[in-house]
């Protein structure tokens, strides 16, 4: 199998051939941008393709969600959505993911998303439509869409949905990894095919990198928003506004991320688009699986009879129990965490003794370890409930305060554990003595990034904040991108291969699934 990732062999115009000296080519893992000039015999230029528009289809697969999303980057670095939905696998009577049923979602409904995601890529514009009938002017094409003069270069750049002349994507995203092979290899196949058939490029994008990225696409559609306020005669106040979310969404490297969900538990400095160091991360089972067997331990069995199932969507359901704890425990709009964050580590890992006959003891409480445990945590908080339930494995007589009780402390000690770790990053220089030396890139970290299906939780984002203010970190800002783009979602998939293609990255066609897919080695992957 050849290299995953290859550069786009580059070509000299013949009139710069005298200049031919100076330049080096790099080997293929080590890419350059690709030149979006016309023809054959161009030199990359220092920013290649941010003078254009940039239009993908992406595929998201890795887990229950089946995901397409149809994304544009603007010439002004801000980008529009025009299509972002997903179906989740109906796994609620398996009260996990069951791996049969998930791939059978994909099959069945990853097809049909992408038919309604091809009637919502942009019309193109006739062929003697003037530069200046959007209202952002768009220079698509390059490569092999370009036009030889007999409109045939022009036809390559069209897609026909139902009877409609539509813009052809740039190129196709795809997550390859990490997540379950089969359901990664269902999207991934998809998306070849999509590829081929198009005569486009695909880029196979790392699932964790492109939570990490979030944000930086919600500061791009914010300034998209913010343009079309400002052509269609936005409110001064509302333009002001935006462009404040603009500028918090907009992270610059260096930055630190809390990558947290049902399959991963990360804390990374990133110090570029390729160059990320995990300092710590689950060495079992990740925080969001855990969040999800305590809540099914916790919530009392009427609750869940009653109706109070996980969200359904598109007339399927998923297997989120987390965020069904944080509604038990907090319920209402606006709840009251009643918190106090630990001033000091001796304060952080304390012992909770609820009186009620069951305590809980904090997650590596004896040890500063970068290392993240909740496979132990869990244990305790299923003796618990069976404590307050008389040794009863479902729970049986523990009330629905003490289970109130038990879920608030639950979440809480967990979350204090996955901040302490930050913490300890921050006290060290966040990472700055990374033995692999992506540290010694950028300037000091400003900013936390918390993303992936967790971070929707609200408690979470509120110890969060208070433990970095009551240890001297509160000058950082923390950024976490809306509920509905913290779970898997196909648009954090475009947006990162938008990123990656405009450096100059593409995908082998012989790529396949990787189940395991470390964020500190994309470049070698």
């Amino acid at each position: 199998m050849s290299a995953s990732w290859y550069l786009p062999r580059p070509c000299l115009q013949a009139h710069s051939l005298s200049r031919a000296s100076s330049v080096h080519w790099p080997s293929p893992r080590h890419l350059l941008p690709r030149s979006p000039s016309s023809g054959p015999g161009c030199l990359p230029t220092s920013s290649p393709l941010s003078r254009r528009c940039l239009l993908t289809l992406a595929i998201e697969t890795s887990c229950d969600d089946t995901c397409v999303a149809v994304l544009e980057k603007l010439p002004s670095g801000s980008a529009r959505l025009h299509f972002n939905e997903k179906v989740t696998s109906d796994n609620r009577d398996f009260r996990g993911v069951h791996p049969l049923t998930a791939v059978a979602s994909h099959t069945a409904h990853l097809a049909p998303l992408v038919r309604r995601a091809l009637r919502s890529l942009p019309e193109a514009p006739p062929a003697t439509a003037p530069a200046t009938s959007r209202a952002e002017p768009c220079a698509r094409g390059g490569g092999s869409g370009d036009d030889d003069g007999d409109g045939r270069g022009r036809e390559k750049e069209i897609l026909w949905v139902d009877g409609r002349p539509r813009a052809r994507p740039d190129f196709v995203a795809v997550t390859r990894g990490p997540g379950m092979t089969s359901n990664l290899a269902t999207g991934l196949n998809t998306a070849k095919g999509l590829a081929v058939a198009w005569d486009v490029p695909l880029l196979g994008v790392n699932h964790m990198q492109a939570h990490a990225l979030t944000p930086r696409l919600v500061s791009a559609l914010e300034k998209g928003k913010g343009a079309a306020a400002e052509g269609g005669g936005g409110r001064g106040g509302e333009e002001k506004e935006r462009g404040e979310r603009h500028r918090q969404y907009d992270p610059a490297f260096p930055f630190l991320s809390l990558l947290v969900s049902g399959g991963h538990t990360l804390l990374v400095r990133s110090a570029s688009l390729t160059s990320h160091a995990v300092l710590a991360q689950a060495q079992n089972i990740a925080v969001g699986d855990m969040m999800d067997k305590c809540a099914r331990a916790i919530l009392p069995p009427e609750y869940l009879d009653g109706g109070h199932r996980p969200p359904a969507g598109d007339g399927v359901g998923n297997v989120m129990y987390g965020a069904l704890l944080e509604e038990f425990v907090f319920p209402g709009p606006e709840p009251e965490y009643g918190y106090a964050p630990p001033a000091r580590r001796a304060d952080e890992i304390r012992v909770f003794d609820s009186g009620r006959g069951w305590a809980l003891t904090p997650p590596l409480s004896g040890t500063a370890a970068m290392t993240y445990d909740f496979a132990g945590f869990n244990s305790q908080v299923q003796r618990a409930v069976e404590a307050g339930g008389g040794g009863g494995g479902g729970g049986g007589a523990m009330g629905v305060e003490d289970r109130r009780l038990l879920g608030r402390h639950a979440m809480r000690l967990a979350f204090e554990h996955l901040v302490s770790r930050l913490l300890f990053a921050l006290r060290d220089g966040a990472g700055a003595a990374a033995a692999d030396g992506v540290g010694a890139a950028g300037g000091d970290v400003r900013t936390v990034v918390v993303a992936g299906g967790v971070a929707s939780n609200r408690y979470l984002m509120h110890i969060l904040r208070a433990m970095l203010a009551a240890r001297g970190h509160g000058h950082l800002t923390v950024v976490s991108p809306p509920a509905s783009l913290c779970t898997d979602n196909a648009a954090m998939i475009a947006w990162t291969g938008i990123e990656m293609y405009e450096a100059g990255w593409r995908s082998e066609m012989d790529i396949l699934p990787m189940r395991k897919w470390p964020l500190d080695s994309i470049e070698e992957s």
